[in-house]
C-alpha cells in the first residue's frame, strides 16, 4: 500500500475545512426535510464540491484506467431516505443488511431481529423472525440475499442459514459454521463467504443439500490478536466470476467460480494505508482505541462492474474507524474494478459513513448510513 502521491498531499490542505462546512450544511438538510423530500437547491454547490475534491484526492495515489472519463463518469445526488427522522413508527429500528429484488427492499434489523420487506417508498410488505433460537428466528442479524425463490438469512450466531419464501414465510434452514456473507447464484443457488467453514473461503451451497463445493482464499493480512468475526463481503457478477471483499483491510479477490481459478488479487493503492487497531491515549489522558477502518460491501454497479463501498475516511484524509462516528468525510467512497482486477475509478456518493449498498432500478442506489441507523436513497445524474 501506499502512504499517497505529492498530488494527494496537495489535496488534503483543502479537505479539512471544506468537509467540516459541507459537514454541517448536510446535517442541517437532513434533519429538515422528511423521507419523500429531496435536497434543497441552497445545498447543492457545496456538497458538489466537497464531492468533487473528495474524489480527486481519494484517486490521487493511483491511476484509474476510466479517470477523468467523463464518458463513463458516474454520479448521485441524494433524494432522501426511506423514513424520516421525526417519524415515530419507522419500519426498521437498526438495519444492517439489505437485499433487492423486483424493487422490493429486504433488510435485517439488528434491533429486533427481524427481516424486514419494503417497497421502495419504504412501506412495509411483511416483517418475519424474531429473537429466539427456534427455526427461523435469530440471535444476531447480519447479511441476507434474495433470489426468485428465496429470501435467505444468514444466522451466524447459531450457525445456520434460514429460508424464506418471498412472502416471508419460514421454509427451512441449513447448518453452515460462521456464516460472514451470502449472495445468489440463481433461483436455489447460493455463494457463502465464511472463514470457519471447511474447505475454502467461498462455498457453493444447494437450498435443498447444502454444501456442494467450497474453494478460494480470502486476502488477509495476519493481526495477531485481532477478532474481526464479519470479515467478508461478496459479489458475483452472473457471468461466473465472484469477487471476495476483506472489508477490514481493504484486500480484494476475484475468482472463477467454474474453474475456481484465481483472477486478482490485491488491492488498488489508497491514497492512506489501512492499519490494525492500536490504543493512544487522549489529550484528556483517557485510553483509547482507532479500529480498523471498516469498508463497506461489494456490488456489481449499473455498468456491469465491481464497485468496492471504502466509507471510513475522516476529514483530514486518514484512513481509520472512529468509534464513535467522529469526525468522518462528508462523503462515502466507492471504487469501481473490472472483473479482472484492473481499478478504473473512484465516485462518492454525497452522505457520510454509507457502508451497505445495493442498487435499484432506474440507476438508483439505496444505502445504508450506519452512523444514523437510516437508509438513504441515491439517484444516479
Amino acid at each position: 500500500m501506499s502512504s499517497g502521491s505529492p498530488r494527494a498531499v496537495a489535496v488534503l490542505c483543502t479537505l479539512a475545512a471544506l468537509a467540516v462546512s459541507s459537514c454541517q450544511e448536510q446535517d442541517s438538510v437532513e434533519g429538515s426535510r422528511s423521507s419523500s423530500d429531496s435536497a434543497p437547491a441552497a445545498s447543492g454547490d457545496s456538497i458538489q464540491v466537497a464531492v468533487a475534491q473528495w474524489t480527486e484526492y481519494l484517486e490521487s495515489s493511483d491511476e484509474g484506467l476510466w479517470e477523468g472519463n467523463e464518458g463513463v463518469s458516474v454520479r448521485y445526488s441524494r433524494t432522501g431516505s426511506l423514513w424520516g427522522e421525526d417519524d415515530l413508527d419507522v419500519p426498521v429500528y437498526s438495519p444492517f443488511g439489505l437485499a433487492v429484488r423486483s424493487d422490493t427492499i429486504y433488510v435485517t434489523d439488528s434491533s429486533t431481529r427481524e427481516v424486514v420487506a419494503l417497497d421502495s417508498e419504504g412501506r412495509i410488505l411483511w416483517k418475519t423472525g424474531g429473537e429466539g433460537e427456534g427455526p427461523g428466528h435469530f440471535a444476531q442479524m447480519t447479511t441476507l440475499a434474495a433470489s426468485g425463490q428465496y429470501v435467505a438469512v444468514l444466522n451466524r450466531s447459531l450457525r445456520r442459514i434460514e429460508f424464506f419464501s418471498r412472502d416471508g414465510i419460514f421454509s427451512h434452514n441449513l447448518q453452515f459454521t460462521r456464516p460472514q456473507d451470502i449472495v445468489i447464484l440463481d433461483d436455489t443457488t447460493f455463494l457463502v463467504a465464511s472463514t470457519e467453514e471447511a474447505g475454502g473461503d467461498i462455498h457453493v451451497l444447494d437450498s435443498d443439500r447444502g454444501v456442494v463445493r467450497s474453494f478460494g482464499e480470502a486476502e488477509i493480512d495476519e493481526y495477531e490478536g485481532v477478532l474481526r468475526p464479519d470479515l467478508l463481503r461478496l459479489c458475483a457478477n452472473g457471468e461466473g466470476r465472484v469477487a471476495l471483499f476483506n472489508r477490514y483491510e481493504g484486500l480484494l479477490v476475484i475468482y472463477d467460480i467454474e474453474t475456481e481459478d484465481c483472477i486478482y488479487r490485491g488491492s488498488r493503492r489508497y491514497p492512506s494505508s489501512p492499519h490494525p487497531p492500536e490504543e493512544f491515549i487522549a489529550a484528556d489522558g483517557e485510553r483509547r482505541t482507532m479500529f480498523f477502518p471498516i469498508g463497506g460491501n461489494v456490488f456489481q454497479g449499473a455498468e456491469g462492474m465491481l464497485n468496492v463501498v471504502i466509507c471510513n475516511y475522516m476529514d483530514d484524509g486518514s484512513f481509520l474507524s472512529d468509534p464513535e462516528y467522529l469526525d468522518f468525510a462528508p462523503v462515502t467512497a466507492i471504487d469501481r474494478y473490472n472483473w479482472d482486477g484492473r481499478y478504473l475509478d473512484t465516485y462518492c456518493l454525497p452522505d457520510s459513513c454509507i457502508n451497505f449498498v445495493v442498487p435499484l432500478s432506474g440507476g438508483r442506489l439505496v444505502g445504508r448510513n450506519f452512523a444514523e441507523g437510516a437508509i438513504k436513497l441515491f439517484e444516479r445524474i
